[in-house]
């Protein structure tokens, strides 16, 4: 019994050291998901395949201006000198991985405002409907 309680304790104590935050917007099947922890700020949406185009349109305005639209698929931006993001766009979804130990924080402060608008862009789409 003694065991029990000294694993469940050593599990409290580990699950308490790692530190993440979660915001999530869902409307149907329609979503898009914050997570950041200590060391990575991670992007994931679901999203109607007619709002594709839109998303591109705030990635390249907001990331990179002379970014085609066929480099938008699968790709690692290079913002600023070392900064980079990964960037995955396809048909109703997008993935964007930012490691916080290789970027400074205008780069992370530039995706954030990226999902916020993302956000702004899929929700009010959808309560149009």
């Amino acid at each position: 019994m003694k065991y029990v309680v000294a694993i469940c304790l050593f599990i409290m104590l580990l699950s308490g050291c790692i530190r993440y935050e979660t915001d999530r917007v869902r409307h149907g099947r329609v979503s898009i998901t914050v997570k950041e922890s200590d060391h990575q700020l991670r992007v994931d949406a679901k999203f109607k395949r007619s709002q594709t185009d839109q998303v591109a349109r705030i990635i390249k305005e907001e990331l990179d201006r002379n970014a085609s639209d066929e480099n938008m698929h699968a790709t690692t931006f290079t913002i600023r000198d070392d900064d980079k993001l990964f960037v995955r766009l396809r048909k109703g979804r997008l993935k964007i991985r930012l490691d916080k130990d290789e970027n400074d924080e205008v780069t992370y402060n530039r995706v954030k405002r990226l999902a916020d608008q993302i956000k702004i862009v899929i929700a009010s789409d959808q309560a149009r409907r």
